[in-house]
């Protein structure tokens, strides 16, 4: 398993390039933008799925792009088709006057696993920055999208945003087994043990529970 970070966009957004190193099959989540540096990291390989984390326009707005040059599925987390193609809702309108829109070819569930070449993916619904986000947890990394990033977390002021289904979404995250890299939405790739020792939202979930 290996993974690549190419960062691009309006909003300086993390995509994310998973892929088998052996058959060289791959997913792409959360490609907000499509530029060289991203081309240039699926050129070897084959890309079969294109993961949203969350509908938010600076998630989404490469995904029609890239859909149409790889034929690879998008796959969002069903709470969350409706926020993805309305424009209104995904923040496209309202911060840069243009709407920007995707849907998905396939929904998926809570709990649901697949597959990426040999790479086993499993959805974990985590709502709060937007009420259908999700992330995808691999054996060594998780793609967090804006729900966790960086030692910071998503904001909840948005649509469908709820800080109270953020924080049970954190404890969900924070009682992963094991160590996997923290692959979030915008900021630096870190550890799920960094995040809880330098997150003060992790920190204060660890303090309640005391």
């Amino acid at each position: 398993m290996a993974y690549k970070r190419i960062t691009g966009g309006a909003l300086s957004e993390n995509c994310y390039v998973l892929y088998d190193e052996t058959t060289k099959e791959a997913a792409v989540v959360d490609p907000g933008f499509v530029n060289d540096k991203l081309l240039a990291a699926i050129e070897p390989l084959t890309v079969r799925y294109i993961l949203l984390t969350h509908g938010h326009f600076d998630h989404i707005e490469g995904a029609d792009a890239l859909r149409e040059q790889t034929g690879a599925d998008v796959l969002l987390f069903h709470k969350e088709a409706a926020l993805a193609e309305n424009p209104v809702l995904n923040a496209s309108l309202s911060m840069f006057g243009v709407p920007i829109t995707c849907t998905a070819d396939r929904l998926l569930e809570d709990g649901e696993e697949f597959s990426v070449g040999s790479i086993p993916v499993k959805v974990l619904h985590t709502p709060g920055h937007t009420a259908g986000g999700c992330c995808y947890v691999t054996p060594d990394a998780v793609f967090t999208g804006d729900t966790l990033m960086g030692y910071s977390v998503g904001r909840t002021d948005l649509p469908t945003g709820d800080e109270a289904q953020l924080l049970a979404s954190l404890k969900k995250l924070a009682d992963l087994p094991g160590d996997p890299a923290i692959c979030g939405g915008h900021g630096l790739v870190t550890t799920l043990s960094a995040e809880k020792r330098r997150n003060p939202y992790l920190r204060y979930l660890s303090q309640t529970q005391k």
